[in-house]
């Protein structure tokens, strides 16, 4: 090959692939980012999802957020702070609603609907696909630091959100909602070779106030109760008494027997014994703290020194919580021994 045939060779490829790029439908785009994701048989493969992200605010207050999903049928997202009111969002399937401390909303409102039905997914756009979105090109948009092609995708009900994708490999960076909040996917991790978002940035609509998510842990293929997914409110949160005191016994990690009265939780050992001693107070309808004996008794009042414990769900069989300490986390499930 002469010189010359080879400098329009080396010419000839940037131009050609650009071009090409610029003749990409709406569709092969969202195929493609799905692709990089693991494509669709490796995200088929998920049945379930859990999720646990530390929550930053703006003021630098700080809370957890865990996220159950079953694939494309239920969702759960329950929030716990120190600072703030705990929030659960329910959705089975049929039934959405949202708990806000002691308020119980039952949520009608279409584009709500349509937003928790894509949650039930992991990644947006295969969310899109699997829900039959359309999916349209608009002009595209370079950022400093990334350069995007933009899609509109639109439900069958007119609800619409619009999406950014890196060029150099087609990762979803943001989404824009219909009400103009918009979530930035800063950064992921690959698990069983699917991506996973383990920073995002949430913020309002004209706001520059930036909330960040920084993934803690992501567990996947777990058996998820269906209690976590049915709110057992219907216009009030309470607790029966069955649940607040009893005999209780875990169905999930680390097996824990405990029997709760109304002041303390004592736990029982394999010989029927009381091996841990800690003493509670109600401080909501659905949450109170937990201080270990030897904390109480020397006066350490301290933050590091409780537990936050805020039952999420009940049925008649038992309960699902979620807790955190100052430095850890995590979700739990309990059968009533009767």
């Amino acid at each position: 090959m002469t010189r010359r045939y080879l400098l329009v060779l080396i010419w000839f490829i940037p131009a050609f692939l650009y071009a090409q790029k610029r003749t990409l439908t709406a569709n092969q785009i969202i195929d493609s980012s799905i692709v990089f994701c693991g494509g669709e048989a490796n995200i088929s493969k998920i049945s379930s999802i859990e999720t646990t992200y530390k929550i930053n605010e703006p003021n630098d207050s700080t809370g957890v957020v865990d996220i159950k999903i079953k694939a494309g049928e239920k969702f759960v997202q329950c929030i716990l702070s120190r600072v703030y009111v705990p929030q659960t969002t329910f959705f089975n399937g049929k039934k959405f609603c949202r708990v806000n401390g002691d308020s119980v909303t039952n949520i009608t409102n279409i584009d709500k609907i349509e937003e928790v039905k894509l949650k039930t997914y992991s990644l947006v756009q295969y969310g899109y696909k699997k829900l039959k979105y359309q999916f349209s090109r608009l002009p595209d948009h370079k950022f400093t630091n990334f350069d995007c092609f933009v899609i509109n995708a639109k439900a069958k009900n007119g609800y619409t959100t619009k999406n950014f994708f890196d060029k150099k490999n087609y990762r979803l960076i943001m989404v824009i909602y219909p009400n103009g909040n918009r979530s930035i996917m800063m950064d992921y991790i690959f698990k069983n070779g699917v991506l996973f978002n383990s920073r995002i940035g949430n913020s309002s609509a004209n706001s520059d106030s930036v909330q960040t998510l920084d993934l803690i842990s992501v567990n996947l293929n777990k058996n998820i109760s269906d209690t976590w997914f049915n709110s057992p409110y219907t216009n009030k949160v309470f607790v029966p008494e069955y649940i607040k005191t009893g005999k209780f016994v875990s169905t999930n990690g680390e097996q824990t027997t405990f029997i709760r009265d109304k002041i303390s939780m004592n736990y029982i050992d394999n010989n029927g014994k009381v091996d841990l001693r800690r003493f509670l107070a109600w401080f909501s309808p659905d949450t109170f703290a937990l201080i270990d004996e030897k904390a109480y008794k020397s006066n350490n009042q301290s933050s590091s020194a409780q537990i936050i414990v805020r039952v999420v769900s009940w049925d008649d069989q038992g309960y699902v919580c979620q807790w955190i300490t100052d430095q850890d986390t995590d979700t739990q499930d309990y059968k009533v021994i009767k």
